[in-house]
């Protein structure tokens, strides 16, 4: 049901809890062996409620290179510390990836997702998970696809949405040094409402990086960022790369 070391936890407040019961049960001190009892099941029912999600994050670098001025041409490449929750997990969906343009030739680990949709123009890739992989002990996954005509306005947007429980999540956008950033701030919504977060660090004009800790679950992250319109002969240019 859990991970290895998830089991230890579950164990160790398991015996906790009988230790507990006895104390109260078969000595005068039926208080302190309640409350050791009692902690114990709590600390029990919370990693229980923990290890809901069926994958856990330790840390996800989402990172957008846009290669050319007219923003006509960029590649995302998302990694992340990924670990099963539980043994019977076969395979792992990354969800919610969308731009204004088109997205194509995803990858996953350098190979072909086993499986694609699209849905409320949303794409959701996914992979089966080989044994020899041994997701229930953590290990590196790497998505990464290409986008086209999707940041040709003067305003950009690189948003993830939590869908498992993560610790660390890291955003950066690299810029080509043709056209320079004017303004970014980074935000979250949920339930429909906006919060603003940490404004962005903005290293050289080209690179946007902001990052957040025990991001909320089902919550959309968006690093923002408005830059000036490329001239009319690179946006010609764009056009032949």
């Amino acid at each position: 049901m859990f991970n290895k070391p998830n089991q230890m936890i579950f164990y160790i407040n398991v015996l906790i809890i009988v230790f507990g019961a006895l104390v109260a049960l078969f000595t005068p001190f039926f208080v302190v062996g309640l409350i050791f009892a009692l902690c114990a099941a709590l600390l029990i029912f919370d990693q229980f409620r923990q290890n809901k999600s069926a994958f856990t994050i330790s840390d996800l670098k989402k990172i957008l290179t846009v290669h050319d001025d007219g923003g006509n041409k960029a590649t995302l490449t998302q990694t992340q510390k990924t670990t099963a929750c539980h043994v019977d997990n076969s395979e792992y969906w990354f969800k919610n990836i969308r731009a204004i343009g088109s997205i194509s030739h995803f990858r996953i680990n350098d190979e072909q997702p086993d499986n694609q949709q699209k849905e409320n123009g949303n794409y959701h890739v996914c992979m089966r998970i080989p044994p020899e992989l041994k997701l229930i002990n953590g290990s590196d996954l790497t998505l990464i696809c290409e986008y086209q005509d999707a940041f040709t306005q003067s305003e950009g947007t690189l948003s993830h949405v939590i869908d498992d429980d993560t610790q660390h999540l890291h955003m950066t956008v690299q810029l080509p040094e043709g056209r320079a950033v004017s303004t970014a701030r980074f935000f979250c919504k949920h339930d429909g409402k906006e919060e603003a977060l940490l404004p962005p660090v903005i290293t050289g004009q080209t690179k946007i990086a902001a990052d957040v800790k025990n991001p909320k679950l089902g919550t959309e992250y968006c690093l923002q960022w408005n830059w000036a319109e490329p001239g009319l002969l690179k946006k010609l240019g764009g056009f032949f790369k």
